[in-house]
């Protein structure tokens, strides 16, 4: 993209090239009890869909392997000719919208908080 363009794109409010090249996508875990985020990149991934036109993406997401726990999270999305998601399945886990995913992750932090002091404190009583 040459000088002008990206000057021209920037007084539209457009953002860079780039930005609207991902598609972020979220799933909690059955197994593990993890929320996981991903991404699709939109310009190389995707594959066209036989049925309806669109595109089709199959991506596999797997948990971080904390607490020693291993599982995988299949996700297939069917997207419309403007790329906007308009089926998706998931197996080994569930879907989530980046606000359940960002609420996932504050009761983890919780969670991992209360389990910390938990500990802290039973050291202290057994000295």
């Amino acid at each position: 993209m040459n000088l002008f363009a990206r000057l021209l794109a920037a007084l539209r409010g457009k953002g860079s090239p780039g930005a609207d090249r991902y598609l972020p996508i979220y799933v909690f875990s059955h197994r593990c009890r993890e929320p996981i985020k991903g991404q699709v990149d939109l310009l190389n991934e995707l594959s066209l869909a036989e049925e309806n036109g669109g595109y089709y993406v199959r991506k596999v997401l797997h948990t971080s392997g904390r607490n020693r726990c291993f599982a995988q999270v299949e996700v297939q999305l069917w997207l419309d000719d403007k790329k906007q998601v308009t089926h998706y399945e998931v197996q080994g886990g569930r879907w989530l919208t980046a606000e359940e995913y960002a609420a996932e992750l504050e009761r983890q932090a919780q969670a991992e908080s209360t389990s910390e002091a938990n500990d802290a404190s039973e050291t202290d009583d057994k000295r």
